[in-house]
């Protein structure tokens, strides 16, 4: 092998150096974006089917809270100054939230409910709810003539609050829509052979040109 040979040999082999650390930095930047991609996708999908945020504002609401603005602009829930603006009472808000939890929940979001069978199931919610409160109005706080007058708008706000969770369920389209995110960021990514991971170097295919 002669010099020329030997530098173009060397040449070759700084090349193929040069082009294996550029592919082995897009193999770390391709993990790199599939961990971002999977904990992006992962909090998406809790955030989807997290009520808890939602049954926190029903509970303060039931309560009487009302939500205020501090001097930095942070929103906080603000309790009654007096006992008659306090809705339910703590027995209440427990019994009502028992209700209300029973039917705020992922897996009513992930089912797959016709339109009749929501009714039917709203049909059950509304008559157990405008009957427990009707039953129990004094135990669970509504014990003055205008606090019984929040007795409509308590069943109505709660109704359709459940209503909207059914319908996020009709014809399975919370499932759906998770299904479509997740098939999207597994086929998001460019593959390894795409971005040149695949190819080969052979030092002598330098010398055959």
């Amino acid at each position: 092998m002669n010099s020329q040979e030997e530098a173009m040999i060397l040449q070759a082999q700084e090349q193929i150096a040069a082009a294996q650390a550029q592919v082995g930095g897009m193999q770390t930047q391709q993990m790199q974006q599939a961990q971002w991609q999977e904990e992006q996708e992962t909090s998406m999908i809790k955030d989807q089917l997290d009520l808890g945020e939602e049954l926190e504002r029903i509970k303060h609401l039931l309560r009487g809270d009302t939500l205020e603005r501090d001097e930095q602009g942070i929103e906080y829930w603000k309790e009654p100054e007096k006992e008659e603006e306090r809705l339910l009472n703590d027995y209440g808000l427990r019994i009502i939230m028992k209700l209300v939890c029973f039917y705020l929940n992922k897996n009513k979001l992930l089912s797959n409910y016709s339109e009749e069978m929501i009714f039917e199931k709203m049909e059950d919610f509304s008559t157990e709810l405008a009957d427990l409160i009707f039953m129990k109005y004094r135990e669970i706080g509504l014990d003055t003539s205008e606090k019984r007058k929040m007795y409509s708008m308590i069943v109505r706000e709660l109704q359709d609050t459940v209503h909207d969770t059914y319908l996020r369920s009709l014809g399975g389209k919370e499932r759906e829509s998770l299904r479509r995110h997740m098939h999207v960021s597994e086929t998001g990514g460019m593959s390894m052979t795409q971005m040149g991971g695949g190819t080969k170097f052979n030092p002598m295919n330098w010398l055959r040109r």
